[in-house]
């Protein structure tokens, strides 16, 4: 008997959940706005500089968004370039054109090859080099007084754009970010 009552019960339920019987009620209030969709992409540029590299530190340089107030979401994408040196001036101040190439960016030396890398997530980011070549005895210029600009992106920017994420000036254009948004950050103590 109770199997028979559990079973008509049951059935009830599924008809009149399933009923289509009745008006439609009234629209409910309109939400708060959402945040900006494709056509509104926000990205964030940050710029580190006078960065040594060195056995001390293990040849990286480490980035905590949160200790720079950047708001990263598990979904954004990090994009890291290494300033390559300046090409000329442009503008009406005649400031020098810097050269970002994106990592991983390799070198190769008479002692071997140097690689410039990085690791991210979404809090932090990890600047290093790794390779075959005697750190130690290598010329400042690989190792001391480096220059990286660190862009989040949205993450819909970097999977569906045809945007080349591996040049930072049409990494810039694309996300409306001009030489006076980048937050220039200085160096951190590692």
């Amino acid at each position: 008997m109770k199997k028979i009552f559990s079973i008509l019960f049951m059935s009830a339920f599924l008809f009149t959940a399933c009923s289509t019987d009745g008006d439609r009620g009234p629209q409910g209030p309109q939400g708060p706005e959402g945040p900006p969709g494709d056509g509104g992409l926000v990205g964030t540029a940050l710029e580190f500089e006078g960065i040594n590299l060195n056995e001390d530190n293990d040849y990286s340089f480490y980035v905590d968004f949160d200790d720079q107030g950047i708001e990263v979401l598990e979904s954004d994408v990090v994009l890291v370039y290494l300033k390559d040196g300046e090409a000329g001036t442009a503008g009406d101040d005649n400031l020098p054109v810097e050269i970002f190439r994106p990592l991983p960016q390799t070198y190769y030396v008479d002692s071997g090859e140097i690689q410039y890398n990085y690791e991210f997530t979404f809090f932090e980011t990890w600047f290093f080099m790794e390779g075959t070549a005697d750190f130690n005895a290598l010329d400042d210029n690989f190792t001391q007084n480096q220059v990286i600009r660190i862009v989040v992106v949205p993450a819909g920017f970097a999977e569906n754009t045809k945007v080349n994420i591996s040049s930072y000036n049409a990494v810039m254009n694309a996300l409306d970010l001009k030489e006076t948004d980048i937050k220039k950050m200085g160096t951190l103590k590692n």
